[in-house]
């Protein structure tokens, strides 16, 4: 087949502590890329949907047409037939700086589509592809995201270094988890979010946020939900420095815990939060509480029960097309 149409989820990283190292994947929305086989040399954006006219066509800016280049530059020598190139279209799903992964997805879907386009299908070969994708939205390398959006499930990040290794860990998480993500009518690109953040660190914050960091692997590896959530609260240093850039933030933070959240924190870089939970009745009350704090604040706002998406970016329609 010349053309292959690849969806990748929504992700959130970070959780509090586990800054740059900890990503999941979420059930419900995500980017669409079709990429066919084109013997023009390169990678060319025919069309981009969804995104209001925002993102770039150009090839060297556009999250998925970075991946895909990435993708060809190390796989084209051993693609199909007389195959030189790549044309793309991107269907956003996924609402921009809206610190549900946006960027992200759209790179894992380009390089998992440029993959199966020449022939990879062992999406651990494309990680560096989708990095590549990844760091064009910001300029920073951080895995967390675009990891869990292409593999799905919950990651842990040990090194997003593109010169080393990149090996992701798959965590086992009970099936009862479920992530509320609350996504207020604002905007935060993640540009300016890093920009806030400390610039040093005391020894003694940093081990503090590396105990927190493993206690929390632990306690979603073990099942603890509780002692997890807990754990999103332990940050000290990354998203105090953040959510005052979210207005009405803090609000719907407390507002998330005494509805019965185990814990909540920012959604990425935000201006979303996400509170850590279980399959209950509670969930819904919780989503209500959230919004109706937003609106106090004078800001508009869904909630939503997530799932983890366990499958990640995976094939959705395949076709040969006229070249």
């Amino acid at each position: 087949m010349n053309t292959v149409s690849v969806f990748a989820p929504a992700s959130v990283a970070n959780f509090g502590v586990g800054f740059d190292v900890l990503g999941a994947a979420l059930d419900g929305p995500g980017d669409i890329v079709t990429a066919r086989l084109a013997s023009t040399p390169g990678v060319c954006v025919l069309a981009i949907m969804g995104d209001g006219g925002r993102l770039p066509h150009d090839p060297r800016r556009n999250t998925a047409a970075v991946a895909a280049a990435a993708v060809l530059a190390e796989c084209g020598g051993h693609g199909r037939g007389r195959a030189r190139g790549i044309e793309l279209s991107l269907e956003k799903g996924l609402a921009l700086s809206s610190g549900l992964g946006s960027s992200a997805a759209s790179a894992a879907a380009g390089a998992l589509a440029a993959g199966l386009l020449l022939g990879v299908t062992d999406r651990h070969r494309l990680l560096l592809a989708a990095l590549k994708g990844e760091r064009a939205a910001d300029g920073s390398w951080h895995g967390d995201n675009v990891f869990a959006s292409l593999l799905g499930g919950i990651v842990l990040v040990p090194s997003s270094d593109p010169h080393g290794a990149l090996e992701p860990v798959s965590l086992h998480v009970p099936l009862r988890l479920r992530l509320i993500l609350v996504q207020p009518a604002l905007e935060l690109p993640t540009r300016r979010a890093r920009g806030v953040l400390p610039k040093t660190i005391s020894m003694a914050a940093h081990t503090a946020h590396a105990g927190a960091l493993a206690r929390l692997v632990l306690a979603l590896s073990t099942g603890d939900l509780a002692a997890a959530g807990a754990c999103l609260l332990a940050d000290r240093l990354v998203d105090p420095s953040r959510l005052p850039l979210v207005p009405g933030g803090r609000a719907v933070l407390d507002a998330l815990l005494r509805a019965g959240a185990h814990g909540a924190c920012l959604a990425g870089a935000g201006p979303s939060l996400v509170a850590l939970t279980e399959e209950s009745a509670d969930t819904e009350r919780i989503c209500r509480s959230a919004v109706a704090a937003w609106k106090r604040s004078g800001v508009a706002a869904r909630a939503r029960v997530h799932r983890l998406d366990r499958r990640g970016a995976r094939l959705v329609r395949r076709a040969r097309t006229r070249a």
